[in-house]
C-alpha cells in the first residue's frame, strides 16, 4: 500500500511541476526540474535511512517529529479546532525569550511547525513517512526553483552553473531534503528574495507582499535569528537598488552602523542584550555532549570577547570538518565542500580585484550569509551541527560565487 502511494504521489507531483506556471516558465525545463525534484527525494529517503541507525535513531528530529505527527493527525480528524489552537498555546507561565533555546513557547514552536505540516500531510499519505518526503520536498522545490530565476535573470548565461549549485551542493541536498526545518527555512529565504526581487524590478503587487509576510513569519518561527540577519540585506539591497552608484559604500555603512549598534544597544537598554543572546546560546550548546563537539572557551558577550574569539567563530563557520577531522564516510562530502568553498573565495577575491561587476542583490546575498554562517560560528560548537546549519545559507553564498568569479582572470569594467 505504502508503496503504491509513494508511486502515486511521485508521479502526480511531478506532473503538477509541468503544469504550474511558477515551475514551467522557470526556464530550468520540465525535464530537468522533475529529475531535480526525484533526486531530492532520494536524498531525503537516504536522510531517514542514516536516522534509523541505531547510533542516531534515539536522539533524532525526523523521527520524533513522525511520531508526534501521529499524534496530531487523530486530533486534527478529531477535532480541526483543538489542532489548529494548540499550535498558539504553551504550558508555561509565560511565552518566554525569543532568543532561548529550553522550555518555551518560541522554542517548542520550532518543532510543532514541522509537526502540524507533518499531520496534515498524514491524511494525505496514510501516515507515511516516506510519502511525506515527497510533500516536503514539493514544498522545498518552491524556494530554489524561487532562487534560480532571481539568479538566471541576472547571469542568463550560468544556467547550469546556477541549478548545480542551487540543487546539487551535497550538504545543502542532504539536510534540506530530509523532513525538517531546514528545508523549510531555505524554501522560505528563496520565496522571499524572490518576491522583493519581483516588487523591485516590477510593479507592485500585493501577493508578493503577502508572501514576503508568510515567510518573515516561518523563518522568524523555526530559526528566528536567521531572519534578523535578513532584514539588515533586505534594507540595504532596496537602498543600493535606488542608489546603485553607491551600493557598496550603502552596504558597509548600513552593515558597519548594525555591528555598532549590537554592542551599543546593552549600554543604553540594559535589559535587550543581543551579545549576551549569542553568548547564552552557544552555553546551551555546550551543555550538550556529542562525538563531533570541539573543545572552546565561553564566549564573552563583551566586544573583546567577540573579536578575540571572532577567529575561531571564522574557522568554525569556514574551514570545520577540516581534513584531518575525518571521523567517518559521512564526512567526506562536507570535508571536500569545505575545501572547495576557501579555494573558491581565495579565486573570487583575486577575481573581484579585477573590478568585476557586482549587482546589489549579489553583495547582500555575501552579507546575509556571511552573517548567519559567523553567527553559528560563534555559538556552535559541534562539526556535525556546523555543517547541517551551514548548508541552508551555502548555495546562496556558493551560487554567487560561481557567476561572478572570472576563472580566466581578464578584467572586466565595473
Amino acid at each position: 500500500m505504502q508503496t503504491a502511494l509513494f508511486i502515486f504521489y511521485l508521479l502526480l507531483f511531478s506532473l503538477i511541476i509541468c503544469y504550474i506556471p511558477f515551475f514551467r516558465n522557470s526556464k530550468i525545463g520540465k525535464g530537468v526540474l522533475i529529475t531535480l525534484f526525484v533526486i531530492k527525494i532520494l536524498a531525503g529517503i537516504a536522510y531517514a535511512k542514516f536516522y534509523t541507525l541505531p547510533k542516531y535513531y534515539p536522539t533524532s528530529d525526523t523521527w520524533r517529529f513522525y511520531r508526534l505527527s501521529l499524534e496530531e493527525t487523530r486530533l486534527l480528524l478529531k477535532s480541526p479546532r483543538t489542532f489548529i489552537n494548540d499550535l498558539f498555546r504553551h504550558g508555561y507561565s509565560n511565552s518566554g525569550n525569543i532568543f532561548s533555546g529550553q522550555n518555551t513557547y518560541w522554542n517548542d514552536l520550532k518543532s510543532n511547525l514541522p509537526v502540524k505540516m507533518m499531520a496534515l500531510f498524514n491524511v494525505l499519505s496514510n501516515n507515511s513517512y516516506y510519502v511525506n518526503i515527497i510533500f516536503f520536498n514539493f514544498v522545498f522545490l518552491f524556494g530554489l526553483v524561487a532562487l534560480f530565476k532571481v539568479l538566471f535573470s541576472i547571469y542568463p548565461n550560468k544556467k547550469w552553473v546556477i541549478t548545480c549549485s542551487l540543487f546539487l551542493l551535497p550538504s545543502t541536498l542532504f539536510w534540506c531534503s530530509g523532513i525538517h526545518k531546514d528545508g523549510l527555512i531555505l524554501s522560505a529565504i528563496g520565496v522571499c528574495i524572490y518576491c522583493f526581487y519581483k516588487l523591485l524590478k516590477e510593479t507592485f503587487a500585493l501577493k508578493y507582499l503577502v508572501f514576503i509576510l508568510l515567510s518573515f513569519l516561518l523563518i522568524f518561527s523555526l530559526r528566528n535569528y536567521i531572519l534578523f540577519a535578513l532584514l539588515p540585506f533586505i534594507f540595504c539591497w532596496i537602498i543600493a537598488e535606488k542608489h546603485p552608484t553607491h551600493k557598496k559604500k550603502i552596504f558597509a555603512g548600513i552593515y558597519v552602523s548594525g555591528l555598532a549598534c549590537f554592542f551599543i544597544i546593552p549600554l543604553i537598554f540594559p535589559s535587550i542584550n543581543p551579545p549576551l543572546y549569542l553568548a547564552l546560546k552557544q552555553q546551551e550548546f555546550l551543555q550538550l555532549t556529542a562525538g563531533s563537539q570541539i573543545t572552546t572557551d565561553p564566549l564573552q558577550p563583551t566586544i573583546q570577547g567577540f573579536i578575540s574569539f571572532l577567529p575561531r567563530a571564522l574557522d568554525m563557520a569556514f574551514l570545520r570538518p577540516h581534513p584531518t577531522e575525518f571521523a567517518n564516510l559521512s564526512y567526506i562530502p562536507a570535508i571536500i565542500e569545505t575545501i572547495l568553498l576557501a579555494v573558491l573565495i581565495l579565486v573570487s577575491v583575486i577575481s573581484l580585484s579585477k573590478t568585476f561587476k557586482v549587482p546589489p542583490i549579489v553583495i547582500g546575498l555575501f552579507a546575509f550569509s556571511v552573517s548567519v554562517l559567523l553567527i553559528c560560528g560563534y555559538t556552535i560548537p559541534f562539526t556535525g551541527a556546523i555543517v547541517r546549519y551551514r548548508s541552508v545559507v551555502l548555495p546562496l553564498l556558493i551560487t554567487p560565487l560561481l557567476c561572478i568569479t572570472n576563472f580566466s582572470f581578464s578584467k572586466k569594467k565595473d
